[in-house]
């Protein structure tokens, strides 16, 4: 990793960011616009393995005042191999990556000749330690929920993972203010018996890691 300060927001996917006294451009994964991507602010760069874009930097972790929050997207996914590798190779059970015919990334697991299918999503944000979902009304995440109940009534047996990728959050809620959709359907995928976890993580400057389940609200 490399620390810089982040200067601006370029562009929605390009930012500018002082590394040793040089302006150097980062990639932003994430599109939403982040409060605390402000100039100032204290950041993490970390060398991209695609070397064919405009610039071989991504922005992975930003300070929100005194907590580290990883802004990176394609982090959650890689933290939901490894929670999920570990926890199913307790249990004798082999984890690998797919993506349906939308391109939305999710895990399977195989049980005893059938998949057990965990759709993943990741949060930056929190307010008064409750992490939530959505910051903006998204319709991905509204089809990522509606897959969800889409394979509970093919009876096969989905699994929702959130991963809050700070660690400041004791607990998740849905963003009802929002999105009220969104939050109806979280409502119908808990009622549907599809178990939902939330993992909070701890980040600095070596990455992000998994650290513990908190309450789902």
């Amino acid at each position: 990793m490399m620390r810089g300060v982040f200067i601006r927001r370029k562009s929605r996917r390009l930012a500018e960011v002082e590394v040793d006294g040089q302006i150097i451009e980062a990639y932003i994964s994430n599109g939403i616009d982040i409060e605390f991507l402000k100039n100032g602010a204290t950041c993490f760069l970390r060398e991209a393995g695609n070397t064919n874009r405009r610039t071989s930097f991504d922005l992975y972790s930003v300070y929100d005042q005194d907590t580290l929050v990883c802004v990176d997207a394609k982090e959650p996914l890689r933290i939901a191999e490894k929670w999920c590798s570990e926890k199913c190779n307790n249990e004798g059970k082999q984890v690998s990556f797919y993506a349906d015919v939308k391109g939305m990334a999710l895990l399977a697991m195989n049980r005893e000749n059938h998949d057990i299918v965990i759709q993943v999503m990741g949060t930056s944000f929190v307010d008064n330690r409750v992490a939530y979902l959505p910051e903006i009304p998204s319709t991905a995440l509204n089809e990522r929920l509606m897959s969800l109940l889409w394979m509970k009534e093919r009876r096969q047996d989905p699994r929702l993972l959130i991963v809050v990728c700070r660690d400041d959050a004791d607990s998740f809620f849905a963003n009802k203010e929002v999105d009220p959709y969104f939050a109806g359907l979280l409502s119908s995928v808990k009622e549907a018996d599809i178990p939902i976890e939330v993992l909070s993580c701890s980040v600095d400057a070596s990455g992000m890691k998994p650290k513990k389940i908190i309450p789902f609200s």
